[in-house]
């Protein structure tokens, strides 16, 4: 390791050539596959041929129980029922198998267990972060479009240029508006006075997400000067930047077709006029506050950042309408709003107000869904520049150190531009991060163990010709996430047992199973373990999208409300991101904090109290029991045991006991 940073040290003082291009820059190769079997997989091939060169052999297969649990955890995050197992079981048919992929990839709950993996990356969370870390109503909306994506397999290019440039897209497809709330995931501190510096902050956290999500570099390092290690120009970072420049934050947009707002105007016709009047002294009312309220918050900004909001709008930039957004937003926000001062008599008539219009509610027709997302400055695009060098102005492009791409949509916006660029076919950074990314995700580790930093202080892949083949097949399949992740599933190298006979002695040879030799063992995740309590104790909710809930509602850890800054949950005492930046991999801690939570916690508590309620509406029968928890057939010892923990006349405690030791089994938490 001193060797290799020594090394990585003495070449960076050296000026790059392009014949010198970092491997993950070049172009992508046109590999073919080591000969194998006619009709073997290629992934098997290329795997073979790395462990036959370190005198290696795979392990034997799964079988077919451990195989079937496996593939349920990995595709939709939840174990299979005993009866799916004995199906799966009996079914000698050669494609069985196949087809059993198949369905959980067409399974909608493929998209809300996929779903995680990108959320992590783009930091997703429903609050603001910093101290008062206020939660975010809307923003679970772009959770939804994330699953509904994923379930609709939309392709790579399609993703990625909804979520940069959605609201540049052209067509009525309100999804698209909703994808580009991924520009507003990052942190926002409502009582922040310094408007130039805090959305200098914001600006720049965007542009780092985008180089570790999109890019996979750390494009963070070029902020203030070249980067050490990587060809990545102070001029390139700021380059980035420069796309996001002319974007302001809307939260006056609707998720609704053009044809469904006009609908909404022409229903909300009949109110406005019946309510005209009470409104109009509703108005009349509160404009004293609202006026005091207004020149109290504006008066706290800085002079430059009042002047920007007294500024007519057609006369403002990009940013300093942004500066004007900033300063709005804390009108409403701060102190309480504008009406928490408000004289007795004058909040009495307000209150008799309010209950004469709401008897005009029936007049109203139901909101629209509203969406924090943003939109292009229509007005003049506030410039981009280099801070320390003098004010430097930078115009939008891409990375120097990748290859000139030809862009054929060249009248499109500049944030639909960067995103044909990142999805170009031609593109071999982006094509190999977004590939490693699902094969990271399928084994537990990528072909490039270091997924977001595919530069030099980055490991090397571990399979360069495979991680190659995978990216030039992933874009002859158009992008398309379910046809790679149906490669891998079916590939003996992804179905092999986690026992190898020779485990010891490979152990030393590699001890890190980068060779892929056998399958990992995992524990799983932490919202699969919540769900498969749920799940076994038949208290889940299985509908799909929908506003985010309370953690102790019944529905999948991915509708469970996430703040940034209360963490005491029990999914983040099994390491779920907290989104305060992009997560490329979960941490895997082992702590003594997870087994007083498994043993001692209430959630975990209430869950086998569930099950054991189940239990008691039928006769007992432990062999199910046991196989409901495990995926597997129990044998006779472990039948025995259950009944020697539960007595011969067993109880609701002794039911609950007996479930709350599943829930602790490793056979339980792991899968194999």
């Amino acid at each position: 390791m001193l060797l290799r940073l020594a090394l990585l040290l003495a070449l960076s003082v050296l000026p790059m050539t392009a014949s010198e291009s970092w491997w993950a820059f070049s172009p992508l190769r046109e590999v073919d596959p080591p000969p194998l079997d006619q009709g073997a997989n290629p992934i098997d091939a290329f795997v073979l041929a790395t462990l036959r060169e370190h005198d290696m052999v795979p392990a034997p297969p799964a079988t077919r129980a451990a195989l079937l649990r496996r593939l349920h955890f990995t595709v939709i995050g939840l174990p299979p029922s005993p009866a799916e197992t004995e199906a799966f079981l009996a079914d000698n048919s050669p494609d069985a198998y196949e087809r059993r992929v198949d369905a959980l990839l067409d399974d909608p709950r493929y998209g809300e267990h996929w779903a995680s993996m990108w959320l992590d990356l783009v930091r997703y969370s429903e609050s603001d972060g910093w101290n008062q870390d206020a939660y975010r109503p809307h923003i679970w909306r772009y959770r939804d479009y994330v699953v509904e994506a994923l379930n609709a397999d939309k392709d790579y290019a399609s993703f990625v240029r909804e979520q940069l440039a959605g609201d540049e897209v052209p067509g009525d497809d309100p999804a698209a508006l909703t994808a580009a709330g991924f520009l507003r995931l990052g942190i926002y501190e409502y009582n922040q006075r310094d408007a130039r510096s805090h959305w200098d902050d914001i600006m720049n956290e965007m542009t780092d997400t985008v180089g570790d999500v999109f890019l996979g570099v750390s494009m963070a390092c070029a902020r203030c000067h070249d980067h050490k290690f990587d060809d990545i120009s102070q001029k390139d970072y700021f380059k980035l930047r420069a796309f996001f420049e002319p974007i302001i934050w809307r939260d006056d947009l609707k998720a609704a077709s053009e044809a469904q707002k006009r609908a909404q105007t022409e229903a909300k016709a009949a109110w406005l006029e019946a309510t005209k009047e009470v409104r109009a002294e509703i108005d009349s009312l509160i404009k004293p506050y609202h006026d005091r309220k207004w020149h109290s918050t504006v008066d706290k900004f800085p002079l430059e950042i009042q002047a920007c909001f007294h500024k007519p709008v057609k006369e403002r930039d990009s940013w300093e309408h942004q500066m004007a957004y900033l300063v709005s937003r804390q009108f409403e926000e701060e102190g309480g709003g504008p009406l928490k001062s408000m004289k007795k008599e004058d909040e009495a008539r307000y209150q008799a107000l309010q209950k004469q219009l709401a008897a005009f509610d029936h007049l109203k027709p139901t909101p629209l869904p509203p969406v924090m997302t943003v939109s292009r400055f229509l007005g003049k695009a506030a410039p981009t520049r280099i801070p320390d060098r003098d004010g430097t102005l930078v115009d939008a492009g891409y990375l120097e150190a990748l290859p000139r791409l030809p862009l054929t949509n060249s009248g499109s916006s500049p944030r639909e531009q960067l995103a044909a660029w990142i999805s170009h076919p031609e593109n071999p950074l982006t094509t190999r991060v977004m590939v490693n990314r699902l094969w990271q995700r399928l084994f537990g580790r990528g072909l490039v163990d270091t997924p977001s930093d595919f530069g030099r202080m980055g490991q090397l892949p571990s399979h360069p010709e495979l991680l190659d083949w995978l990216a030039r097949t992933f874009v002859r399949d158009g992008g398309h996430f379910k046809a790679f992740h149906r490669r891998v599933l079916t590939s003996q190298t992804w179905r092999q047992s986690s026992h190898h006979p020779q485990a010891s002695i490979y152990q030393k040879r590699d001890p890190g199973e980068q060779w892929l030799w056998r399958a990992p063992v995992r524990r799983l995740p932490a919202e699969a373990i919540r769900d498969s309590m749920l799940a076994v104790s038949g208290e889940l909710d299985p509908r799909l999208g929908g506003p985010s809930v309370d953690e102790d509602a019944p529905r999948r850890g991915l509708y469970v409300k996430r703040f940034r800054n209360d963490n005491d949950t029990f999914l983040h005492a099994f390491d779920m991101s907290l989104g305060l930046k992009s997560v490329p991999e979960r941490s895997r801690t082992t702590t003594a904090t997870q087994s007083l939570t498994m043993l001692n916690g209430d959630y975990v508590l209430a869950r086998a109290r569930a099950w054991a309620r189940v239990l008691t509406q039928a006769p007992l029968d432990l062999s199910h029991l046991l196989y409901q928890a495990w995926g597997r057939k129990p044998t006779e010892a472990e039948v025995r045991q259950a009944q020697s923990l539960l007595g011969d006349s067993p109880d609701d405690a002794a039911l609950t006991d007996l479930c709350h030791v599943l829930f602790n089994s490793n056979e339980f938490l792991y899968v194999h």
